[in-house]
């Protein structure tokens, strides 16, 4: 099979190793470009660590059957993606899990349109869309290849189309976001994505090897080990989940996302590592469960069974280890001791960088507190083990920073209708809401009051700029000091004490009673101390001080 008419499963795998690899050469430079002078997790490290995540999946094999790589690919970033453009990013790639099902290699025009799916996607799952984005460079760039795929003589040349296109379309986002045109920088994950393509252009010109070697990318790129040991690590912990189970369905009275609902409503009663996805008509579940038969029943319910695939976990794990155990049915999920119907009614998962922030949430109530935030946003995948190691019937899920709400969107879609994410942005967001949570209420009552709780916050941050900008009409130098409320620049200046005065000045704290202030771990206490003496002279406010520990705001203040 010649590159000039098919990319089969495996090339397809080397292709987007190739895209990662010119990625992964370019992250300082997409990360420069961020708009916000201040460390945010930022894009080009996130595109690149989410990207690794599905690319770690694709090393698990020499060679590919075109379905199985592109639901590996697939899988692997939906779990792997960290901060808004992670998530878009692996929106933008399951294009191809949804026109692969039939198909046994892409030619031209079939991976044009995963390209036009993918977007599609992506546009769906942002809840308002600015264009001058990642987005629009996406979007044309899938145009171009649509309109071309008629014309192209050869992959090289059709993908030529479309990395023109997605360079003209990223040299166009100063003219369509002022934020960009005001710093001077084109969209930061629009050039990511442009240098993803770039890499698919140089494989298929045959500028680059055609391969990473399997052994260096397994080490290299996976977060651990093989998809068999993490889930013979579930069995150490979970028994009761021994059958991996897969089905393929096709759904004949209902849409395609009815049926996705439906079945992961139904099948996240009793199993778990659940995945539902579809395309066209056709439904594809991965769960791990001990009633096996009882998702078939559920999937046939639905429509006919188009595949099946049942592995019993217990006796892979326990041949890897030499020691054979016998599966125990009978510890069904609905009567086990320490799992799901032994937790909580509800439980809470916080984000939260700075052990003495993390303190702080633990004392309030939360279950988890993930390790993170601004510049360590977590993975879907690192939300969803914290929701599952809460053993709880229902989960609420507090981001606590804008850049993680759709890591932790992503989180509750592959989980199910148990999962409930408040979408608060900042630390005192976070802490306003868990504050308002009662214990006694159902989720329902207790999410809509949280909800109410976060749009009555105002916080207010100091923050030290890390690059020269233009930011919200103003001209920062590296190294000065930003006060932000709600996420507004209010002041920039180099002395980072009358920048908090003027930050608590507009947060209103001449109207207010009770100033909260967390300190970073690189203010002194002596700084600290002066602080809390200015403020209680000049706005008569109580004020109650926290060391937070976090690593990029030095101050951060919640008023009431």
């Amino acid at each position: 099979m010649s590159l000039e008419d098919r990319l089969d499963g495996t090339a397809f795998a080397q292709l987007l190793r190739a895209g990662h690899a010119r990625l992964k050469q370019h992250v300082d430079v997409v990360n420069a470009l961020n708009v916000f002078p201040v460390p945010d997790g930022d894009t080009g490290t996130n595109m690149e660590l989410s990207l690794a995540s599905g690319v770690a999946r694709l090393a698990e094999r020499d060679e590919w059957p075109l379905g199985s790589a592109a639901q590996a690919l697939a899988a692997g970033l939906l779990m792997g993606a960290r901060g808004n453009s992670g998530v878009i990013l692996s929106q933008l790639f399951r294009g191809f899990l949804k026109v692969t099902q039939r198909v046994d290699a892409l030619d031209i025009e079939t991976f044009a349109a995963a390209l036009q799916e993918g977007v599609q996607i992506a546009y769906r799952a942002v809840s308002k869309p600015v264009e001058g984005t990642m987005l629009t460079v996406a979007r044309e760039a899938a145009a171009a290849g649509v309109r071309e795929a008629r014309h192209a003589t050869s992959f090289a040349a059709w993908m030529a189309s479309v990395y023109d296109a997605a360079k003209t379309a990223l040299e166009r986002t100063p003219e369509q976001l002022a934020v960009l045109k005001e710093a001077g920088v084109v969209d930061s994950g629009g050039q990511g994505l442009v240098y993803i393509y770039e890499g698919f252009l140089a494989w298929l010109q045959g500028d680059v090897a055609v391969d990473t070697p399997v052994e260096t990318a397994r080490h290299a790129a996976a977060p651990r080990n093989d998809a068999l040991d993490f889930a013979a690590a579930q069995i150490d912990h979970d028994g009761e989940y021994g059958y991996c189970t897969e089905v393929l369905v096709r759904v004949a009275e209902m849409s395609t996302e009815d049926a996705e609902r439906q079945l992961r409503e139904r099948l996240g009663t009793y199993g778990d590592s659940l995945l539902v996805v579809g395309a066209d008509d056709l439904v594809k579940v991965h769960v791990h469960t001990l009633h096996p038969g009882r998702v078939l029943e559920d999937a046939i319910a639905l429509g006919p069974l188009v595949k099946i695939k049942i592995d019993n976990m217990t006796e892979q794990h326990a041949d890897i280890r030499g020691t054979a155990e016998p599966l125990h049915p009978e510890a069904s999920a609905e009567g086990k001791t320490d799992g799901k119907a032994a937790g909580k009614a509800v439980a809470i998962v916080a984000v939260a960088a700075g052990e003495g922030l993390q303190r702080v949430f633990a004392s309030l109530g939360a279950d988890v507190v993930i390790a993170g935030g601004q510049t360590m946003n977590p993975s879907t995948e690192d939300i969803v083990e914290a929701v599952r190691s809460t053993a709880s019937v229902e989960t609420i899920v507090l981001p606590n920073n804008k850049n993680i709400v759709m890591a932790a969107n992503q989180a509750r879609e592959v989980l199910g209708r148990h999962v409930h994410v408040v979408p608060t942005t900042s630390i005192p967001e976070g802490i306003a809401a868990l504050m308002s949570f009662h214990p006694e209420d159902s989720v329902a009552d207790n999410t809509r009051r949280m909800t109410e709780a976060i749009r009555r916050v105002h916080a207010g941050q100091v923050v030290r700029a890390v690059r020269d900008s233009v930011y919200q009409d103003r001209a920062i130098k590296a190294n000065q000091f930003l006060g932000l409320v709600n996420q507004e620049l209010m002041d920039v200046q180099d002395d980072r004490l009358a920048v908090a005065m003027n930050v608590i000045r507009a947060m209103g704290g001449m109207d207010a009673e009770l100033l909260t202030v967390f300190y970073g771990s690189g203010v002194p206490e002596e700084e600290v101390n002066q602080l809390c003496e200015d403020v209680q002279q000049t706005f008569g406010l109580e004020v109650e001080r926290q060391y937070g520990g976090q690593p990029v705001y030095d101050y951060i203040f919640a008023l009431e």
